[in-house]
């Protein structure tokens, strides 16, 4: 897939929605308005982020054999095309097997890595291999919580993939909220070994009676309870989450009680270590159990190239089409580069990721460094990732799986001064009054017609001062006006 086209598709398509409402009949409005427009008021430039290598963990067979992980976990954990593929085994990040054995140690930890890191399987594998080894059917063993359902309709289809839609070796279900009566009843009857459901619905499982007798009960051998997307839990909402945590300790009486949280952004500045002890400092709070700093659990990354970006080689890379094999494209120059410039940093003699880029900003580097110009820089550098997007490692792993991050914005109106309409100040930015200028003239928003394109200043009216004031564009009312309208 073409990323980059498929984004100017979608922004194609929304400049012709956006332009099929534009009626305005002032040329000097109008110009602003299409000025502004193709300067990327609706759209600025994408941000653009490189999803780096991880350092493997090992293979699902060689933690069988280490006994990390129970022998039935080398048939479930396979990649498959479909049901009946055997598959081939998987190869987990260093940071999930890092996982499994604070999970063995039966404590609590958090993991922070970042997104497209695999966060669930560290949470899911060593769920399903406690059950594998304690047995299924003993009532709920796990309750994982979403902040929203649609994380947990996709953790349903993961399992699924895994364990198997039909009679599977670790039971599992989804109670949101979204299933149907007959649904609620059979997970009710026959509680599953996991059960995924969100902090609403855990809420109504403990002080609902049917849910209380079905799986609250069921979950007196509780092992996990997970929280995913922890930073999400702030303020008022982290507060009654809190709470809603210890409630369940409490009716549930699982004193060994396994809490792991999962977020991808929640310390703050500082070093490394300091992050880590705030991350800990937080689950602490809103588990109720201690969560040691040392078991928070960051990603382990490493570089998908080899060698340096070498300028000199870097121009000569910048007179060649891009390689089309994992082979040759991991020894590329250009692709050393743009790791480094989109994917990996230092930190702390760590390999950390890359804030994201605008991708003018990375073309403006690579021309300064090479003395290339600009046009065949971004040539470049578009053909290089979209062969890195296309090419896999012997493990099977995209080199350059990237993103782009869009903004879209909703558009506002346009503001101006109350004066003849050659001398107006005119702006798309919401200010109280005009920056240059007589001082304090105030800034007046349009509103347009939808069948001739005259404009009209949107007002309120205060007689006994005898002047109009500017009014909110969807404001009725007008605060202390004798009157509204437009002008």
């Amino acid at each position: 897939m073409d990323a980059f086209g498929v984004l100017d598709e979608v922004l194609t398509d929304y400049q012709s929605f956006v332009e099929g409402f534009l009626n305005i009949q002032d040329d000097r409005v109008r110009t602003k308005v299409d000025d502004e427009i193709d300067g990327g008021l609706l759209w600025p430039e994408p941000w653009l982020a490189l999803n780096p290598a991880f350092e493997p963990g090992g293979t699902v067979n060689e933690l069988v054999g280490r006994n990390v992980l129970h022998p039935a976990a080398a048939e479930i954990f396979r990649v498959r095309s479909e049901p009946a593929d055997p598959g081939r085994e998987i190869t987990f990040h260093r940071h999930q097997t890092d996982a499994f054995e604070v999970a063995n140690r039966r404590e609590s930890y958090v993991l922070t890595t970042g997104t497209g890191s695999g966060k669930s399987m560290a949470y899911i594998v060593p769920i399903v291999d406690r059950v594998l080894r304690e047995g299924s059917g003993k009532g709920v063993r796990a309750i994982v919580v979403y902040p929203m359902n649609a994380l947990a309709n996709s953790q349903r289809n993961e399992l699924e993939k895994f364990l198997g839609a039909e009679d599977p070796k670790v039971t599992f279900e989804r109670y949101t909220g979204q299933e149907s009566r007959v649904e609620r009843e059979r997970i009710l009857a026959d509680p599953p070994d996991i059960l995924l459901t969100n902090y609403v619905m855990l809420e109504l499982m403990l002080t609902r009676p049917k849910e209380r007798v079905g799986l609250i009960a069921s979950a007196k051998n509780l092992s996990f309870l997970v929280l995913d997307e922890l930073h999400t839990y702030r303020g008022r909402q982290g507060a009654d989450v809190a709470m809603l945590v210890r409630r369940l300790r409490g009716a549930v009486g699982a004193d060994a009680l396994q809490c792991i949280g999962t977020s991808a952004t929640l310390a703050g500045p500082g070093t490394r270590a300091a992050q880590r002890e705030q991350v800990a400092a937080v689950a602490t709070m809103i588990f109720g159990t201690k969560i040691a700093a040392s078991n928070v659990i960051d990603e382990t990354l490493r570089r998908a190239t080899i060698g340096s970006a070498d300028p000199t080689a870097l121009t000569a890379r910048l007179g060649r089409d891009a390689p089309g094999t994992w082979e040759a494209l991991r020894v590329d120059p250009l692709a050393v580069w743009v790791e480094q410039t989109f994917g990996l940093t230092d930190n702390e003699g760590r390999l950390a990721r890359q804030s994201p880029k605008r991708l003018s900003t990375a073309v403006s580097d690579l021309s300064a460094l090479t003395g290339v110009d600009a046009k065949t820089c971004d040539k470049r550098l578009r053909e290089l990732l979209l062969a890195g997007s296309k090419v896999c490692d012997p493990a099977g792993a995209t080199m350059f799986a990237f993103k782009l991050h869009q903004f879209i914005g909703k558009g506002d109106t346009v503001y101006t001064t109350l004066e003849a309409a050659e001398d107006r100040y005119l702006t798309t930015q919401y200010q109280r009054s005009a920056p240059h200028g007589t001082p304090g003239r105030p800034l007046f928003p349009l509103a347009f017609c939808r069948e001739c394109g005259q404009e009209f200043l949107v007002v309120n009216l205060d007689k006994n001062a005898e002047k109009f004031s500017p009014r909110p564009l969807n404001d009725t009312r007008g605060e202390q006006a004798d009157a509204t309208g437009l002008l």
